[in-house]
């Protein structure tokens, strides 16, 4: 007994563990390494304070749904790689109710194009229970778990090989946020293919089962309960509530104490298409925080005006203007330190450069720190204007207040002649040339500046070379380029079957100081008029008609098959195309035939039981075609369809014959007499055939004597016995 109760009370120790509340959120990445090879990884993220360290996985195996029918593709066990702290962004705002771990799983995986090349994607999920218990916006957070969830796109795409790597390096949570403050963050992640990403609110993703590791389950997946008055739109109660924009910027001014759970989906969008999406989950703790102070405050003089504002309207400067802003920043709290970067908005650039310092300390309360941001002469963006942020901030806890100026400059460039092609003079052309024709087109462009040019010709839609497109430049110096485009339109050489019309894009740029788009453009639209082409005709039987007939099994078939073509020289191919079935498996005989004009051939096909088995199929369609091999391999071809209904063979009922006559119900003998009768079966169709008796129980009691028969056509038994 006491052994038992040991084992008792270990298994209860063990579940006790296994379901711990530890979860704070994470998501999955899916790295593409070359070939078929990927990095599959998981990230999670384990709450110290609440957590129980015996509550963590040393591997995960995680599964893999088809996104058309959430059948089963492949599990993929990830083991554990790491465990690291994440900090605070000020490491002097720590709190020791909030300590988060980050902790790695991975592994490589070949994955086989055969399962993994559905125009429709894929999913990947794990299950674990249990969320913090101390979790404020959703009902039993320790009864509640997480479903992590990643979508990916085929490997393969129309045959062609498709690579993708998910969004990556998501920032976590690091600090805290304070009641009644406004809190913002950075929560975008980064695409290493470049791909556009979409951030939105979701709904958190509960696990299936009340276990400590589900087994990952398809879709759908059940969500988190919120609690009363929280809902998908409104996860953390605050004004404004929980909200992120579509790049990633995380905001909330909470209203309440606590820990609330939330859930933003990023979505991956490649030329437009969605090909991808990651589902995360973390949490925020917000507290009461003591009264922050006051924040920065910072105000900007313009370059030629000697007046301080904290705003300004749209700047615009001439070449020939001093581009130098002068910021100056004061905070009446005194005994600060103050950070102040420079942020673009509608542009991508770093901007540390532009600021003569990015931090400074603030002793006496009325005390001014002064700060320069100088413009360069080049514009972020051309023919519009650029803004930038410039935000000053202290060292707050547990983030940092601010004080935002936006300048909103139009600067004017440096001089630049824009390159010119001044031979042809159209921006357009367009032309035909007769197949066979040598095209030579001259082309001459200048820069007036000498700047050097670039030149960049492109196909639309196809590749020059595979039309045998050349471009000879005969002049290459700075300021001026001559050229020529050079072209064989030969059919026989290039494939002007699959395209005859093409549109060229010749572009020239500069080399100017600012690397601004100067560029000037021809478009050059060309047909290539192929020679007449007569299109073949196909006959059956002299009838240019798609036939349809019904016939049956045993019946002898023979059809004429011809092909005309009005061009005496071309070559004509005529063959016949079963559709779902192979002609000579159905015993059909047919020569495909090649010749000049006028070629003729049969399809013959006698229908037999042994090819044909009407239980699988009745119908037979046969196509016949006909198609010309003219000089430049221009698809004309003729077809006719003869469709075949195939019915079971005529069968007439066999006759049966006793000595001579035909059968009749009663055959009458005289008592005494020897009964002996010659039986005979005849079938009309000449089957195969059997003679038996049906009563053949009652032979041994009446005495009967019968030997059951079979033959071709015709078979003969006799029935005889004394009678009494």
């Amino acid at each position: 007994m006491k052994r038992l109760v040991l084992i008792a009370v270990f298994q209860l120790f063990v579940s006790y563990f296994s379901l711990a509340t530890h979860i704070v959120g994470g998501e999955f990445e899916i790295h593409h390494i070359e070939g078929d090879r990927y990095l599959f990884r998981q990230i999670q993220y384990f709450d110290v304070v609440n957590g129980n360290p015996q509550a963590k996985d040393q591997q995960i195996n995680a599964s893999i749904f088809r996104k058309k029918d959430n059948v089963f593709v492949r599990s993929v066990l990830m083991l554990f790689q790491s465990e690291s702290y994440v900090p605070y962004t000020n490491p002097e705002c720590t709190n020791d109710k909030l300590v988060t771990n980050r902790i790695v799983y991975s592994t490589e995986v070949n994955l086989n194009p055969a399962l993994f090349s559905d125009p429709q994607g894929y999913y990947m999920v794990w299950e674990r229970c249990c969320r913090n218990n101390i979790i404020n916006n959703i009902v039993r957070p320790d009864e509640t778990g997480q479903t992590f969830y990643l979508e990916f796109p085929p490997i393969r795409r129309n045959g062609t090989e498709f690579r993708n790597s998910s969004p990556q390096l998501f920032p976590p949570l690091s600090d805290y946020a304070c009641v009644n403050r406004f809190y913002y963050v950075d929560f975008r992640g980064s695409d290493p293919d470049g791909d556009s990403l979409v951030y939105s609110l979701a709904t958190p993703l509960n696990s299936s089962q009340f276990e400590p590791l589900p087994t990952p389950t398809p879709a759908p997946h059940p969500y988190v309960t919120w609690v009363s008055g929280i809902n998908s739109t409104y996860q953390i109660p605050g004004n404004p509530t929980l909200d992120v924009n579509e790049k990633g910027f995380l905001t909330v001014t909470p209203f309440d104490e606590g820990l609330f759970v939330f859930s933003v989906k990023c979505e991956e969008f490649r030329d437009g298409q969605k090909i991808g999406e990651v589902v995360r989950d973390f949490q925020l703790f917000v507290i009461d925080c003591p009264d922050p102070g006051t924040s920065p405050e910072i105000q900007v003089k313009a370059p030629a005006s000697e007046i301080f504002t904290s705003e300004l309207d749209t700047i615009r400067l001439k070449v020939e203007d001093l581009k130098c802003f002068d910021f100056r920043i004061k905070d009446k709290d005194g005994s600060e330190t103050i950070t102040i970067r420079a942020e673009p908005v509608n542009f991508e650039a770093n901007l540390q450069s532009i600021l003569s310092t990015n931090i400074g300390y603030i002793s006496q309360p009325e005390d001014t720190l002064g700060v320069q941001v100088c413009l360069p002469d080049c514009p972020y963006l051309q023919n519009e204007p650029f803004i930038i942020d410039v935000i000053a901030q202290d060292f707050t806890c547990p983030q940092p207040l601010m004080d935002t100026i936006r300048l909103i400059v139009l600067v004017e460039p440096p001089p630049n002649q824009p390159p010119k092609f001044i031979e042809p003079v159209q921006d357009i052309i367009t032309a035909s040339f007769i197949e066979g024709s040598i095209i030579n087109i001259a082309f001459k462009a200048e820069d007036k500046d000498l700047d050097s040019l670039l030149l960049l010709v492109e196909g639309n839609g196809f590749d020059l070379s595979q039309y045998g497109i050349e471009i000879d430049t005969t002049i290459f110096e700075n300021g001026k380029i001559d050229f020529n485009l050079n072209w064989d339109t030969d059919c026989q050489t290039y494939p002007f079957n699959l395209q005859n019309e093409f549109q060229l894009k010749f572009y020239l740029e500069d080399a100017d100081q600012c690397g601004l788009d100067n560029r000037d453009s021809i478009t050059l639209n060309i047909t290539i008029d192929l020679p007449d082409n007569n299109a073949p005709i196909v006959l059956i039987d002299n009838e240019h008609v798609n036939k349809e007939l019904t016939v049956r099994i045993e019946d002898d078939l023979s059809f004429d098959i011809r092909a005309f073509d009005g061009d005496p020289l071309d070559l004509l191919i005529l063959e016949a195309i079963g559709v779902g079935f192979d002609l000579n498996d159905a015993g059909i005989d047919f020569e495909t035939k090649t010749g000049n004009s006028n070629i003729r051939t049969n399809l013959q096909w006698r229908i037999d039981c042994e090819n044909v088995n009407l239980s699988l199929k009745d119908q037979y369609e046969i196509y016949l075609v006909a198609e010309d091999a003219d000089k430049c391999k221009l698809p004309n071809a003729d077809t006719i369809k003869l469709t075949l209904n195939i019915l079971p063979p005529l069968n007439n009922t066999p006759e049966i014959f006793v000595n001579g006559d035909v059968l009749k119900d009663t055959i009458f003998v005289d008592a005494g007499n020897l009964l002996d009768l010659n039986i005979t079966g005849i079938d009309p169709n000449g089957d195969s055939i059997s003679l038996i008796l049906l009563e053949e129980g009652m032979l041994d009691e009446l005495g009967i004597n019968f030997n059951p028969g079979s033959g071709i056509e015709s078979v003969s038994s006799r029935l005889n016995r004394k009678t009494v």
